[in-house]
């Protein structure tokens, strides 16, 4: 008889469902796996036969065949050992498990028939769910991360000789209770309360206005200045995940192994990769298909420290998920899109040595080495930035320019963000889709402002639109529903400062 057990495997940060068909007949004793395995899929053989063997299970004489449907799909991945392993010891007991043969049995074997995770478990859950699978066996230490898809059922096992006797009614499985999420409260660390503390009113401002309306923001300033300080603020105002976007994230995050048992759920991600990052790092790829920084980053800050020693090529290639928030990743004969909606937090030294404008040193750096410098940037990618901002070095770097108490000004900057964040409900951003969406944000002395500063500073579309964002979200804090002449001239001071600088 043959055995039909249902599995799944992960492709890139998608899973999808895999149906174990085990066979065994006469013949000499021999072991076939199809059905476009990968090279770890087809070294289950020796992981089941011992598991098999170590759990005082029976394996089947004779030849015994095995089909990963569907068959044009490459099996990646242990995930289907613990599914392999109950079909060949179904063909060998001949037990009919009834409704039990629904579930979705995942998990990786050990040789002594322990259950091990697997990568990307939450993804082939989600995919299998919405597939109509309702019930699913998986390994114990990520029953807590499977329990977060809604509408299952997730039983928690430890060994493939529970799964056996389970499905042949001879025992039980825990079934797991699923927790509701819960939203991580918006508390700084000690470092960002020190910060604040020192930080001029201008930047605490600047933290206020990118996280209310999720600006991208580049940050220029020699050493010292705070600018990746200023970057993990703007994280930490920002408000927890809703449900469905903590789901979202838990499940690239999962495809990627970086999910733990302890914390199943994660925050609003903050990644800030190394300089050296490749394009595969950064928008992911490669030979194993796997996510890079933009989707790891997805609904939350993607940080660019020292933004102008990263590759010109790479820098570019952010273009379309700033734009788009998604990223197009080309694999074999197929495109596959990837969730990228990031928020840019870019950080970067005046000049190559550091020290241009500074009060502490002087620049070492000559007007073409400046330039140079300024120049790996390239104007696309500037213009999909919303704010530009030089900070300064403080007067007295040990004393900051308010004397309230530092638990105070975070309480402030929370109360500030909270209220832009009702007057932007139900936008995905404060950035209108289209001119006459942007004049419709403000009043009309507002509009003809606008209109008239994008010729004088030579400012394209894309950049008259963003000044409309973010003179939005300045209306927002101050609690208006439209912009005004004061919003706009805010908005343009950011985008003249970076025509100053780096044009």
């Amino acid at each position: 008889m043959i055995q039909r057990i249902r599995s799944g495997s992960l492709d890139g940060i998608d899973g999808f469902e895999v149906v174990v068909e085990v066979d065994a007949g006469r013949g000499l004793p021999s072991f076939q796996l199809v059905g476009l395995p990968s090279t770890a899929v087809r070294e289950s053989r020796e992981r089941v036969l011992s598991a098999l063997r170590n759990s005082g299970l029976s394996w089947p004489k004779g030849r015994v065949v095995v089909n990963l449907a569907p068959v044009d799909v490459e099996k990646k991945g242990p995930s289907v050992d613990l599914a392999i392993a109950v079909g060949v010891c179904g063909v060998t007991e001949r037990a009919d498990p009834g409704g039990r043969g629904e579930a979705v049995l995942l998990g990786e074997l050990s040789l002594d028939g322990a259950l091990r995770p697997v990568r990307g478990l939450l993804a082939i859950v989600t995919a299998a769910a919405a597939a109509g699978r309702r019930q699913f066996v998986v390994p114990r230490s990520q029953a807590r991360e499977a329990a977060l898809v809604p509408e299952v059922t997730i039983l928690a096992a430890g060994s493939l000789a529970e799964v056996v006797h389970w499905r042949a009614g001879r025992g039980r499985l825990d079934e797991i209770v699923p927790e509701p999420p819960v939203a991580a409260a918006r508390r700084p660390s000690p470092s960002l309360l020190a910060y604040l503390a020192l930080a001029p009113a201008r930047a605490r401002r600047l933290a206020v206005l990118a996280a209310a309306g999720r600006h991208d923001l580049l940050l220029v300033g020699p050493p010292g200045t705070g600018k990746t300080m200023l970057s993990r603020v703007v994280g930490s105002l920002q408000p927890g995940l809703a449900r469905a976007e903590s789901l979202e994230v838990a499940r690239i995050h999962g495809a990627a192994g970086l999910l733990t048992s302890a914390a199943p759920v994660p925050g609003r991600p903050f990644r800030a990769p190394h300089h050296t990052a490749t394009r595969a790092g950064l928008l992911g790829g490669g030979a194993s298909l796997r996510p890079g920084e933009v989707t790891l980053a997805h609904r939350g800050i993607l940080f660019l420290d020292e933004v102008s020693e990263f590759t010109p090529g790479v820098l570019d290639a952010l273009r379309e998920p700033l734009e788009e928030g998604r990223v197009a990743v080309a694999r074999g004969a197929g495109i596959r899109f990837w969730p990228a909606d990031v928020q840019l937090v870019a950080a970067m030294n005046p000049c190559r040595c550091g020290w241009y404008g500074s009060r502490r040193r002087p620049c070492r750096c000559t007007e073409r080495l400046r330039t140079a410098h300024r120049s790996r940037l390239s104007g696309p990618l500037l213009d999909r930035i919303d704010i530009f901002a030089e900070l300064e070095e403080p007067e007295d770097p040990l004393r900051g320019d308010d004397v309230a108490d530092p638990s105070r000004l975070w309480e402030r900057a929370v109360g500030e963000v909270e209220v832009g964040n009702a007057r932007l409900a139900g936008s995905h951003r404060a950035r209108p889709a289209s001119l006459a969406e942007a004049r419709g944000l403000m009043d009309a002395p507002a509009a003809t402002l606008l209109e008239a500063a994008g010729g004088s500073l030579g400012l394209t579309v894309r950049s008259l639109m963003r000044c409309a964002g973010v003179a939005r979200t300045l209306a927002a804090l101050g609690d208006r529903s439209l912009a005004n002449r004061d919003d706009v001239v805010e908005a343009l001071s950011y985008r003249r400062e970076q025509i100053a600088s780096l044009a």
